[in-house]
């Protein structure tokens, strides 16, 4: 079409547009709805109501949708295969997919026969939501997932999101070399054209039995190209994950908030995973999450800043029950990388019963050529460890082909049976202000005494997150310990 035809074309269009109801503007820009029916649909038909339902996710990847485009899954439904639709929404009309109908949600599954179960491939503007996903193979299968994000020369991928998905039984590989396994694998990768995600949201989803990782990002981005921007990771349910739980990866100003993990079971030997964590990212905020359970052989910490993270802040978090304690903070000085690791802050974060190895683990380790970060005003609770002779070490420092430096620990709260260890020796120019610890009676030591029957307690008793979030608000006061802050955490139990 000629420039000027076309130009004069579309101001009419606009034209016309603008003079009708606002109603009426609506259903002109409106999108289209496409039923799916596992049971009683048929491929044959039209889509476009539950009585002319499509039957099968084949049917839906020859389509092309577009922005309003809504596809409704009937729930109690069965869809085999893989969902890897085309088309893109755009601000304001993203494509929807969704349930419709009464009973359970509508359950996709690939059943190990590809690598994954729902795959938004370069495309983006789309909500997806309220559906159970699985991929569960015959045999683990390594890079398997449910939900794959995968945009290559794309650009930036704007608005996708996944909300209220119940993504289950996912047999990847253990083992990070082989490939590992994911509920949701996020990966932006761009050789002719740097490639992100903007206002990528991940809220509300329920992970279970997923091998080895939950929420797994290979990459949102990169400092070459340019991070990623406006990542929510917020609301998540994630149990029986035994590896990397949550993990976002490329990202600027990340924020990771209010998620649950628990029972996370067993990695095999010499494999290192953590709960939550940020990795080649600036400004992550971790924040009100609760992680317990995690027993990775190596690390298995609740909470981690990695490499070429700067100015990550953990706090209000509960940590319990985690085989490496509390939290890692860590850079590996091998590669002499000018990001390494630099301004992490831990605080306001709760701990009980953490770092339960018999050696080698800490209630916070801090580990290679990490500078300038501070950790105040956290409560850590030791109870008497489940293994005989067992160390007691709060704060740690090792060696990673450097070692840490300019390190700031004070007012933190520590309550164990015996004097705890602080084993910052290795660090360089760390800045040890006034901890607050109190032992128990019987622990032989000058320290204030915490009542042995309270420290018995927390042997099993566990808080809520929203009690704990509570008691670390009451229990300092401008930045120090209040006088009465042990009969505050004594009332916990």
């Amino acid at each position: 079409m000629h420039r000027r035809t076309f130009l004069s074309r579309s101001l009419w269009a606009g034209a016309a547009l603008a003079t009708l109801p606002l109603d009426e503007v609506f259903a002109a820009t409106a999108g289209k709805n496409y039923y799916v029916d596992g049971a009683a649909g048929n491929d044959r038909h039209d889509g476009g109501s539950p009585a002319q339902a499509w039957r099968s996710l084949d049917r839906l990847n020859q389509a092309s949708f577009g922005p309003g485009d809504k596809i409704l899954f009937k729930r109690g439904g069965d869809y085999p295969g893989v969902f890897q639709p085309k088309g893109s929404g755009r601000d304001g009309a993203p494509i929807v997919v969704d349930a419709y109908g009464e009973g359970a949600p509508p359950h996709l599954h690939a059943d190990g026969r590809t690598p994954s179960t729902v795959r938004l491939q370069n495309v983006e503007y789309w909500t997806v939501r309220n559906l159970a996903i699985s991929n569960q193979g015959p045999q683990p299968g390594a890079r398997r997932t449910g939900v794959h994000l995968f945009h290559q020369d794309f650009g930036i991928a704007h608005g996708i999101v996944l909300q209220g998905l119940h993504i289950h039984d996912v047999n990847g590989s253990p083992l990070k070399q082989q490939g590992g396994g994911s509920a949701i694998l996020v990966e932006a990768k761009g050789k002719g054209r740097p490639t992100r995600y903007q206002d990528l949201k991940i809220v509300d989803n329920t992970i279970e039995r997923s091998e080895r990782d939950g929420i797994l990002f290979l990459a949102a981005g990169n400092r070459t190209g340019g991070l990623a921007t406006g990542v929510i990771v917020r609301g998540n349910r994630i149990s029986e994950v035994p590896g990397d739980c949550i993990l976002v990866k490329g990202c600027d100003g990340a924020l990771v908030e209010r998620n649950t993990v628990s029972h996370c079971g067993e990695l095999p030997r010499g494999e290192a995973a953590a709960g939550i964590w940020p990795f080649d990212c600036d400004n992550t905020l971790i924040q009100y999450n609760e992680v317990s359970d995690h027993k990775a052989y190596a690390d298995g910490q609740g909470y981690d800043a990695d490499f070429r993270c700067r100015n990550t802040v953990i706090q209000y978090n509960y940590s319990h029950d985690n085989a490496g304690g509390m939290a890692l903070v860590c850079n590996d000085g091998r590669g002499g990388d000018k990001i390494g690791n630099t301004g992490t802050i831990v605080r306001f974060n709760v701990s009980i019963n953490d770092a339960l190895r018999k050696t080698g683990s800490a209630s916070l380790r801090i580990s290679g050529p990490v500078d300038g970060s501070q950790i105040y005003n956290n409560i850590i609770i030791i109870p008497q460890k489940p293994i005989a002779d067992a160390e007691v070490t709060v704060f740690k420092a090792t060696s990673w082909k450097g070692v840490p430096n300019s390190t700031a620990i004070h007012d933190n709260i520590v309550v164990a049976p015996r004097a705890p260890g602080v084993e910052m020796q290795l660090a360089t120019q760390t800045k040890l202000g006034e901890n607050h610890f109190y032992a128990g009676k019987g622990g032989g030591t000058s320290l204030a005494k915490a009542d042995d029957a309270m420290l018995d307690r927390f042997r099993t008793h566990r808080p809520s997150l929203a009690q704990v979030n509570a008691l670390v608000k009451a229990c300092f006061a401008n930045g120090k310990p209040v006088p009465n802050a042990l009969d505050l955490i004594a009332r916990l139990t």
